[in-house]
């Protein structure tokens, strides 16, 4: 057998084991570790989204005591590296599972390397963001009936406002503002979710959404704040929810250049 067969046939073993090893990108799995609606592009929300990452031997047992995840993220026209885990392999295992939480929307190449160096295979997935549509069905509670919803200047130490406002200006102010929520009882909740929208082309609707945003806050306060910048000018409605989604309050604001 000429070197040159023997290079080719152990290329094309090497090609048959890999097509023999699929990855796979899902948000549940089954008792025995098999993907469910497995997939290549996705929608997250703006704290990110939990999905499984599936190395499947199609029944061959996975060599070694170890493999490595990695995860690259592409941007500046080319994949670069983003973030890589070291996974266990315990027995005889013919199917690969890890929980990993995408917390960026974006393109990303998953590849898995065994213990000698070599890529196993990959998969290309997208993250984009879930959009809130305007016309769903908003939860609602009287628990924040008597929300005071309040733009503003400066925030002092201690939590209070000056300059309380209904309008900023990109040029005066850069564009930012802070934001604050108070309730006449704990806020119960540890994570406000925060939607921008914008009415677009003199429209009667606040129908442009422009942004999601999440801020880590402590459920046993009565009133909490963060500061927001906008990028453009227009009239902008803000939304807050709780973690569970269910309406705090909203209001509205007018950016000028």
């Amino acid at each position: 057998m000429t070197k040159t067969l023997q290079i080719v046939l152990f290329l094309l073993l090497l090609l048959s084991l890999n097509s023999a090893q699929t990855i796979y990108i899902s948000e549940s799995v089954t008792e025995n570790n098999e993907p469910i609606n497995a997939k290549n592009e996705w929608e997250i929300e703006p704290w990110g989204k939990k999905l499984y990452v599936i190395l499947d031997s199609e029944n061959t047992k996975i060599e070694g005591n170890i493999v490595y995840l990695f995860i690259d993220k592409f941007f500046d026209g080319k994949f670069k590296p983003f973030d890589s885990k070291s996974i266990n392999i315990y027995g005889n295992e013919k199917r690969i599972i890890y929980e990993y939480n995408f917390s960026e929307i974006g393109k990303y190449k998953l590849y898995f390397v065994n213990i000698s160096q070599q890529q196993i295979n990959s998969i290309v997935v997208s993250l984009n963001q879930k959009i809130r549509k305007e016309f769903k069905t908003v939860k609602r509670s009287n628990y924040y009936d008597n929300v005071k919803f309040q733009f503003c200047e400066k925030i002092l130490v201690g939590g209070t406002p000056i300059g309380i406002t209904k309008k900023t200006s990109l040029s005066d102010n850069n564009g930012e503002i802070y934001i604050k929520i108070t309730n006449i009882s704990p806020i119960r909740t540890e994570i406000i979710l925060v939607d921008v929208w914008r009415k677009e082309h003199r429209s009667f609707e606040y129908d442009e959404f422009v942004e999601s945003k999440k801020y880590k806050v402590k459920a046993e306060w009565n009133d909490t704040y963060f500061k927001y910048k906008f990028k453009k000018a227009g009239e902008f409605k803000i939304v807050i929810y709780n973690q569970e989604e269910v309406l705090i309050g909203n209001g509205f604001i007018n950016v000028t250049n």
